[in-house]
């Protein structure tokens, strides 16, 4: 008997060792992010470099990471507490970050409702934190620009000594803004980020610093200040002269690309004999490693070179194999592309081949246009619309708590006095209002949309309408003119083009909202449908006739009949049905 207590004993040891050793490891970091005062940023940043050290050593710190992790969890689970729900939540993902794992869609859910759980916790210190790393997960999208801007107007509000990192979120702010084509808000925070420098010298990243330097070089660059370009590149090669980096490639890339850019600025200032050698340099040491961005962007400037001097067949030479670079790098080069194909298609044009002029042409154009969209929803006026939004959301939120808690106070001194029928009511009354939310919810969004269409539909028939008013306005004018004497004003008029690029835009943009599914339908039944075929047949739908649609495209009534003929070539149109008719018959089935 003695025996099997003793074994029991040791058994019973045996298995709280490791449970002990766990509890061991997990303690400091739960005392760090107990903390809610101004100090919990730099004991939590404790745990955060330790993350960092495992690194090195994935595989082998891989399993304890994860035996650390359900322990947290575990401790979590039994004790309830929203301000470590938050700090575990950034830990596990900054360990995925950290030791290469994948971050799933789980994970963004579980940052974003920490943000939640901040607010209720009224901790902007902590806010901050969380909108730091959910600028991270959210990299790539128009919230990575929109939840750095958040935490830096949260760190200044709670004093940027608190944070170690809080250059990084300039930098990422100017580095969002120059791919949004915001450059002069981009050199403004980049600016900021360059004067942290000397202040965070313990946290600052000499790479980051070059990369500061080439946003801000760029974007003047690209609002055509070049002196002020040159000073930033300067600087960049300035800095790689006196401290190396440790990396020879990364050392040979930069320096190239400040001397090709440097070089650019001269080249569009005319000294191409100083610039040219600099660029070359840039493609050279950009090839030696591979660096497809940067090879894409010292050959379209090459290519623009060729072009310019007649040299039609070197310069489509080079834009293609730009164009090839482009489509291999990993980063941002959308821009690149456009260079290229823009230039393939100047070749082609003057070497009078119209139909690969036509591919390249059409290539662009779609990859503008999806450049566009993308611009859209990167503006920075949409993403201080956001932050405001989410402000009065918050505010909101708050609101309805206070008015919850009111409202619980209320029933429960009605519950003193009619506690049956009061539960009763109360129960029938929520499931009655849960029904009626949802039923608000949908008719407001079939509202919203019908409005939408609806909104749509009268900018297109107002398009319509202003149309005819012109063209009328043109006739009265000529039969003026006429009587006047003075014909050779009257064959002006008729050239007027009434509509910009820009109000074609517009209304394409709304002909779309209005009628879905018309272009993709007129795709459908005319095979490689061009952009003149499409302006056409959108301009029928909208009842004009010949005078009307040639006014509205700068031609004749008798070219517009001509392009009539061609489409109705290539539509199988029914017989004894005009090409009028079964174009507009596309929108009515819609």
């Amino acid at each position: 008997m003695m025996n099997r207590l003793i074994l029991l004993a040791l058994l019973l040891c045996c298995c709280s060792v490791p449970v002990f050793a766990q509890q061991k490891l997990i303690e400091p970091l739960i005392n760090a992010w107990k903390v809610d005062d101004t100090s919990q940023t730099h004991r939590a940043e404790v745990g955060y470099a330790q993350l960092k050290l495992q690194k090195e050593s994935r595989k082998t710190n891989l399993p304890q990471h994860q035996r650390l992790i359900k322990a947290l969890h575990a401790y979590v689970g039994q004790n309830s507490d929203d301000r470590l729900k938050v700090r575990l939540t950034m830990y596990e993902i900054l360990g995925k970050f950290e030791l290469g794992l994948k971050i799933l869609p789980q994970d963004s859910t579980n940052i974003y409702d920490c943000i939640k759980l901040a607010y209720k916790l009224k901790d902007d210190q902590l806010k901050a934190e969380v909108y730091t790393l959910c600028a991270e997960v959210g990299k790539g999208t128009n919230r990575y620009v929109l939840y750095n801007l958040k935490a830096i107007e949260l760190e200044h509000k709670v004093g940027f000594s608190h944070f170690k990192y809080v250059h990084n979120r300039f930098f990422n702010v100017s580095l969002g803004l120059y791919q949004s084509n915001n450059y002069r808000k981009s050199i403004e925070y980049g600016l900021q980020c360059l004067t942290f420098k000397n202040v965070r010298k313990d946290t600052w990243d000499p790479r980051v610093y070059i990369f500061q330097l080439d946003i801000i070089g760029a974007s003047y660059l690209k609002l055509n200040q070049y002196d002020s370009a040159r000073y930033y590149y300067q600087q960049i090669i300035d800095t790689l002269i006196k401290t190396p980096d440790e990396n020879a490639n990364v050392q040979s890339l930069w320096l190239g690309i400040a001397k090709g850019n440097i070089g650019h600025t001269l080249i569009l200032q005319g000294k191409e004999a100083q610039g040219i050698p600099l660029v070359n340099l840039q493609l050279q040491n950009s090839t030696a490693i591979k660096s497809y961005n940067n090879m894409a962007i010292a050959q379209n400037i090459l290519a623009g070179l060729d072009f310019k001097y007649n040299r039609y067949q070197e310069a489509v030479s080079k834009w293609k194999q730009a164009y090839h670079w482009a489509l291999q790098s990993e980063y941002y080069v959308v821009e690149q592309k456009l260079l290229a194909l823009k230039g393939i298609v100047m070749c082609y044009r003057k070497l009078q081949v119209p139909d690969s002029a036509y591919k390249y042409d059409d290539l662009y154009n779609r990859l503008n246009n999806e450049r566009l969209l993308e611009l859209g929803s990167k503006q920075l006026s949409a993403i201080k619309t956001k932050i405001e939004f989410d402000d009065i959301q918050t505010n909101l939120e708050n609101i309805s708590t206070k008015l919850r808690q009111e409202k619980i106070i209320r029933n429960f001194i009605l519950g003193g006095i009619f506690l049956l029928a009061v539960i009763s009511l109360l129960l029938y009354n929520r499931q009655k209002l849960k029904v009626k939310h949802e039923t608000e919810i949908l008719n407001r969004d079939r509202m919203a949309k019908d409005l939408e269409i609806k909104e749509a539909r009268e900018r297109i028939n107002s398009f319509a309408l202003n149309i005819g008013q012109k063209e009328k306005l043109i006739r009265n004018l000529e039969r003026t003119i006429k009587a006047n004497g003075t014909d050779n004003l009257s064959d002006s008029l008729l050239n007027y083009v009434l509509v910009t690029d820009e109000e074609w835009l517009r209304f394409k943009e709304a002909f779309s909202k209005a009628y879905p599914l018309f272009f993709p339908r007129l795709k459908q039944i005319v095979a490689h449908l061009n952009p003149a075929e499409e302006r056409l047949a959108s301009l029928i739908c909208l009842d004009l006739n010949n005078h009307q649609i040639a006014n509205m495209l700068g031609i004749s009534a008798s070219s517009v009949a001509r392009s009539k003929r061609r489409l109705k070539q290539r539509i199988t149109v029914p017989e004894g049905q005009t090409l009028e008719k079964y174009i507009c018959d596309l929108n009515d089935l819609v």
